[in-house]
């Protein structure tokens, strides 16, 4: 076959595949991506697609084990047979993919992100790379989210903003601690400064022009360096991280579920992970000899403010997922629910009637 020949089958096949898959409303993305497996595959076996066949599909799948590790091959040959069935309808022609393998994704501790807080704080463009790095944690937002926020997504007096296009083309309302509400409004009111004054676009570089997923991270990659967290860090490990934390503060699945916005309770398995303080404290619960109990320790390690006595004495039961869910809506602040999980901990999850709490020296 002719290389003209070549060129003209892939590129009518290349475009009638595109349009299948934007018919489904398949991401930029995930279009770039199958596109060009399939163009690859295509140019590998030099041959119509009527004139395929197992052998060859098998050929281009060794050429892929030599290039590609695991996970990139993954994709590709997930992508071929995606055109082979539904293209050519052919089934013969369908290649078993390689195993995926599994990346170990180590989510930043609680004090790695205060450092890399105080580590963008201190940049250049200090309000807006804390408000940024604020907005990945608190938020848990996705890169390519965060690279689109404007400035009418954001709701900073009830604490949330608005994603407008996230994974899924979802419209969702997010959740903000009041540290990222007032980092937001700390770079918009002193450092945001649009090149044209109709821009929308809440995250700016330098030039007062949109600040893109590139320029995003290099920016955590800069400011990790900076903190000097040797991890792996990057735009994405905000969200594990944010998700790790919420988990082992006790908060349930579904609660996570809603904040990180996933669409299954399998996916947030796949993102929590337990850290070494936790695993610890969960073996030593098992394994550890029980000591003679003593009196009951009902007060706690920290004095709880009239503030956390409201909300922590509202309910009739009161549970960690109601302290967090109040620290999540601004109500408390760190401080605050700390000492309010350590008081739950020691009363067994149920509240202290009023006379004992004023015997204990409550207001």
């Amino acid at each position: 076959m002719s290389k003209t020949s070549v060129e003209q089958i892939v590129s009518r096949e290349v475009e009638s595949f595109r349009a299948v898959l934007k018919s489904d409303k398949k991401s930029i993305g995930t279009l770039r991506q199958y596109t060009e497996a399939v163009e690859q595959m295509l140019r590998h076996c030099k041959k119509s697609p009527e004139q395929l066949t197992p052998e060859d599909l098998q050929s281009f799948k060794g050429f892929l084990s030599e290039k590609y590790c695991e996970n990139a091959m993954y994709c590709r040959v997930v992508a071929v047979n995606q055109y082979t069935e539904r293209m050519l309808h052919r089934l013969d022609l369908k290649m078993r993919p390689p195993g995926m393998v599994k990346v170990s994704k180590i989510p930043l501790t609680e004090d790695e992100v205060r450092a890399v807080q105080k580590a963008a704080s201190d940049t250049s463009m200090g309000r807006r790379d804390l408000a940024l790095i604020d907005v990945l944690y608190y938020g848990g937002l996705r890169c390519a989210e965060v690279s689109q926020l404007t400035l009418s997504c954001l709701d900073l007096d009830k604490n949330r903003l608005r994603v407008n296009a996230g994974k899924g083309k979802n419209y969702d309302m997010v959740n903000l601690a009041p540290e990222a509400v007032q980092s937001l409004r700390d770079y918009i009111d002193h450092e945001r400064q649009p090149k044209d004054s109709e821009e929308d676009r809440l995250f700016l570089n330098k030039y007062g022009m949109p600040l893109g997923k590139t320029g995003i991270w290099r920016m955590t990659k800069r400011i990790a360096l900076d903190a000097g967290i040797s991890k792996d860090v990057h735009p994405h490990i905000f969200r594990h991280s944010m998700i790790t934390h919420m988990a082992e503060k006790g908060l349930s699945a579904s609660f996570i579920q809603a904040q990180s916005r996933h669409k299954s309770l399998d996916m947030v398995a796949r993102y929590t992970h337990l850290s070494e303080k936790a695993v610890r404290t969960a073996y030593d619960s098992v394994f550890t000899p029980e000591k003679p109990q003593g009196p009951a320790r009902l007060i706690p390690a920290q004095p709880i403010s009239a503030k956390a006595q409201d909300v922590a004495y509202a309910a009739p039961k009161l549970t960690h997922e109601d302290v967090l869910r109040a620290r999540l809506e601004g109500k408390i602040d760190t401080s605050t629910m700390e000492a309010m999980l350590a008081h739950l901990e020691g009363m067994t999850m149920t509240p202290i009637p009023k006379a004992q709490r004023l015997s204990l020296g409550y207001a």
